[in-house]
Parts: structure tokens; C-alpha cells; sequence
């Protein structure tokens, strides 16, 4: 009796979080990251899309949002197309299948296990779908979890509102996808793109993160959060300090302020002594009074 159900059995639960970028790219899951035209999504997907198939993962790259210009002037054919024998880059200057077209015929191979280690990467969402639609994003969203359950990891981009602190659209969207970020671009060096990534919702255990991309290579890297989210003026104050007490370690505290051109009862100056200790240096005391040297690290 009800022979068509298939239930649930203790067998279908021996399944555990695994990710493919630890603490932020969970596989089986949906993932979208949204952001204001100009920061980088694309950049951030290549380079994941990469870091993926040279992880050993099969990559589906639906690209219906760059222009074939864009394409060519980023080194996509010699960094993923012609170095990733194991990633397929769809352009829609090549299909004659719309974009809901080509989610759909790939929906319809969406049997259990077909999609088991592929990431599937859709630039950009608003592309597949009225967004602003319920009934046509909540559609979407059925295509995108179908595609889970068959075993795919799935990388959604898209935008944001014009003031950039929400994404495009319906709520359906929030409803369907397990994880998301708003994507965020910071300063880095001249040859790479570093982006903060932050979380806006969660099923998995995934963190804030930054990453940074090397465009020549599509290299991507995790960097370290804390360091990314530090502002000019920290960078700046942290840089002065390590010069000091690479010349002078044990100086102490007047005597490091002065050299910084603080007076050693400047609030902002102590408290940042303080707020980076035991990261970029560390403070002993002898005789009531601070000496500073570097950390080990």
C-alpha cells in the first residue's frame, strides 16, 4: 500500500555537510551571491568555477549575461576554457536555447545522482527568470532544487537593489535558495580582486569570508577576514608599528607612540595598540611600564 511514496528511510540520512570552499561554498546546496553592477560577481564565479573543476568536480558555466568581448579581453578561453577539460562554458551567443530553455532541458536529466559532483554556475539569475515575478521566480527556484537533489552544487549570481543593501526581487527567491551572500569589493593589490563576502542567509554552516582573485590565472584564494575587513587608516597605523619594532623590538610604549607622532595619551592610538595585541605584536610589562616586539607570526 501507498508503494508510490518512497519514504524517507535512516539510510538517506548519513549524508554530511561537505564543501567544496570550506565555510563557504557547501556542495548539494544552492548558493547566491548578489551585488551591485561593477563588483566583481563574474570574477568571483570564474575563479571558483576553476578552483572547482581543479578540485576534480565536473563545472556547468551558464553564462547569458557577458558580452563574447568581455570574455576574450579576461583570458576566459586560455584560463578556464582551454585549462579546465572538465568545464563546459555556455554562451548565449552559441545556444539557440533561451536561458530558462536551457535550465529547463537540464532539469529534465534531474534524476537522482545525474548531477552528483557538478557545479552548476548561473550568470546571472535575473537572465533565467522575472525575478520580480512570485510566480515565475518561485518557478525558477523549483528548477534550481530539483537540480540539487540530483546531486548539484549550485552557484547563483545576481544583482542587487539600486541601493545596493538587497537583492533584486521577489521573496521567493530568499525562500528557495539554502545559502546566500551580498558580495562586497575592497581595496587589494594592483593584481588582484579581493571582495568581502557576507552572509544574508543560512542552512548550512557556512561564515563571512574574503577572497582574492588573480585575473591573469583566475587563481582564487581564501584571505583572512579580520585582515580584509581592516580600514585604511588600520592598515596604515599596523604598517607603521611593525616598522618600528622591526628596528627597535622591546621599545616601549611613550616611546613607540612618539615615534608614530602620537602624543602617548592619544585614545585612538592606545586603543588600536591594544585592539590588534597578540595579532601583529605583543606587549610585556616590566617596571609598570609596556615594552612591544612582533609576534611570532
Amino acid at each position: 500500500m501507498f508503494d508510490f511514496l518512497n519514504p524517507l528511510t535512516p539510510d538517506d540520512f548519513n549524508q554530511k555537510t561537505e564543501f567544496l570552499i570550506e565555510g563557504f561554498l557547501p556542495k548539494h546546496l544552492i548558493t547566491m551571491i548578489y551585488a551591485d553592477g561593477g563588483m566583481g560577481k563574474s570574477w568571483a564565479a570564474m575563479g571558483i568555477a576553476k578552483f572547482a573543476e581543479q578540485a576534480g568536480m565536473n563545472v556547468l558555466y551558464l553564462d547569458y549575461d557577458n558580452p563574447m568581448s568581455i570574455l576574450k579581453e579576461r583570458g576566459v578561453e586560455q584560463n578556464l576554457i582551454t585549462a579546465c577539460l572538465n568545464l563546459r562554458y555556455v554562451h548565449r551567443s552559441k545556444t539557440p536555447m533561451q536561458a530558462l530553455e536551457m535550465l529547463t532541458a537540464l532539469e529534465d536529466q534531474a534524476i537522482a545522482g545525474r548531477f552528483k559532483n557538478t557545479l552548476i554556475v548561473l550568470d546571472s539569475m535575473r537572465d533565467f527568470s522575472d525575478v520580480n515575478n512570485d510566480s515565475k521566480a518561485m518557478a525558477l527556484g523549483e528548477k534550481l532544487k530539483n537540480l540539487r537533489e540530483a546531486g548539484a552544487t549550485i552557484l547563483a549570481l545576481h544583482h542587487s537593489t539600486k541601493n545596493g543593501g538587497n537583492y533584486q526581487g521577489s521573496n521567493n527567491i530568499r525562500n528557495s535558495i539554502d545559502n546566500m551572500y551580498q558580495l562586497t569589493k575592497i581595496d587589494g593589490p594592483e593584481d588582484e580582486i579581493r571582495w568581502i563576502l557576507t552572509v544574508k542567509k543560512e542552512r548550512a554552516p557556512i561564515v563571512d569570508t574574503a577572497l582574492s582573485i588573480k585575473p591573469d590565472t583566475f587563481e582564487i584564494l581564501p584571505i583572512d577576514i579580520e585582515t580584509a575587513r581592516l580600514s585604511p587608516e588600520e592598515k596604515q597605523f599596523i604598517e607603521a608599528v611593525k616598522a618600528i619594532l622591526i628596528k627597535s623590538p622591546g621599545i616601549n610604549k611613550k616611546e613607540l607612540l612618539e615615534a608614530m607622532d602620537y602624543d602617548k595619551r592619544d585614545k585612538t592610538a592606545n586603543n588600536r595598540l591594544d585592539q590588534f595585541e597578540e595579532i601583529y605584536w605583543q606587549s610585556e610589562k616590566i617596571k609598570n611600564v609596556y615594552h612591544y616586539s612582533l609576534t611570532e607570526s
